[in-house]
């Protein structure tokens, strides 16, 4: 056998295999499509509401703590369910100080970080709900003037925010998702 017959041979088959190749990719989001998918962009800044599955509270928070939230009702784009009512939200505790004396209330910041789209993609999201105590700095003032130095064991209330508190949320990114038709 000649080495033009080897050539040609090795041709042909490096053709085939980019041929394949590109009737995988373009079959691929047909067979999507025809299995009732269809893409749908989520844009950015698409707002919603989460709510949260249990109080919080700046007394037993901490820095750091992870959180979970529940999306408050079905997101649409375009007629469509891109994050389904009930998905899990994941969030943090951005800030937590307990309350403290002299009537210093305490502070409570949390943060969404993520939800899943209805194919199960993570999406980014933005949106912050801080809460501080009542403050009882005039109480302690006027309680030191009547009672002296006891006046300043006076102590702040704790920040709470309780279960089922709703919390509007932003997505952070533009996602293309797969929804049923």
């Amino acid at each position: 056998m000649s080495v033009r017959f080897w050539l040609s041979t090795a041709r042909l088959v490096i053709a085939c295999a980019l041929l394949s190749v590109m009737f995988v990719q373009l079959v691929t989001p047909t067979v999507a499509l025809a299995q009732g998918g269809q893409e749908v962009a989520i844009p950015d800044g698409t707002e919603f509401a989460v709510v949260t599955t249990e109080e919080l509270s700046s007394k037993t928070a901490s820095e750091g703590d992870p959180l979970t939230f529940k999306v408050a009702e079905n997101v649409t784009v375009g007629g469509r369910v891109v994050i389904a009512e009930g998905a899990i939200v994941k969030g943090i505790v951005s800030e937590a100080q307990k309350s403290g004396m002299m009537g210093r209330g305490g502070k409570l910041n949390i943060r969404v970080e993520s939800v899943a789209a209805v194919d199960g993609q993570k999406i980014k999201l933005r949106a912050a709900k801080a809460k501080t105590g009542n403050d009882k700095t005039g109480a302690t003032v006027a309680l030191t003037v009547i009672f002296g130095p006891l006046g300043l064991i006076k102590k702040g209330k704790n920040a709470k925010i309780p279960a089922n508190t709703k919390i509007t949320v932003f997505t952070d990114e533009e996602k293309k998702v797969q929804v049923k038709a």
